[in-house]
């Protein structure tokens, strides 16, 4: 389904490709999550021009994933983009060159393109760094662990205790001192 004949898209110049992509678990930079709801709507539009072909789309969906403040398990929605260039011949750089150069062109080898390389890249390289369940999320106590969530008004012992780094404890005793 994901793959892509090229001599076929040469004679079309332009196609479009859409499918659901639907792996169980998805590996991310973050950790490897599951996949909601049937999987990640793919729409991709590959065009032959100049010797080249354009890729460009985008990849939606849902993935299962722990909130970042209260560890609570929660959809986490991905707006993957796409894009790739793919080429038949690519110019020698010397190494000067090859950092200046941002074409990030792919060198065909084959007759066959397999776009599903591109989709992960996209849903993988839009992914947050940090997720958070909702923008209001208070997350756990740093003391005891209590999700501040469902106790808003949570106190607990070692929170009430002055929790005092030992290597200032004798800072705090001459500021005692000082008040009197």
């Amino acid at each position: 389904m994901w793959k892509v004949n090229v001599k076929d898209l040469i004679k079309e110049r332009r196609k479009v490709v859409e499918g659901i992509y639907a792996p169980e678990f998805i590996e991310l930079h973050t950790g490897t999550y599951k996949v909601l709801h049937g999987g990640f709507k793919v729409k991709m539009v590959l065009t032959y021009a100049d010797n080249k072909i354009l890729l460009g789309g985008y990849a939606r969906g849902y993935v299962e994933r722990p909130c970042d403040r209260c560890l609570k398990l929660s959809e986490m929605y991905i707006d993957g983009i796409i894009e790739a260039v793919y080429t038949f011949e690519k110019k020698p750089l010397s190494k000067n060159e090859e950092l200046k150069d941002l074409a990030n062109e792919i060198l065909l080898t084959g007759d066959i393109i397999d776009l599903e390389e591109r989709i992960v890249e996209g849903i993988i390289s839009s992914a947050p760094d940090v997720f958070v369940c909702s923008p209001d999320c208070k997350g756990l106590c740093p003391y005891c662990g209590a999700d501040l969530n469902e106790e808003p008004n949570h106190t607990c012992k070692a929170m009430e205790e002055e929790q005092v780094d030992p290597r200032f404890a004798k800072l705090l005793k001459i500021k005692h001192t000082q008040e009197g």
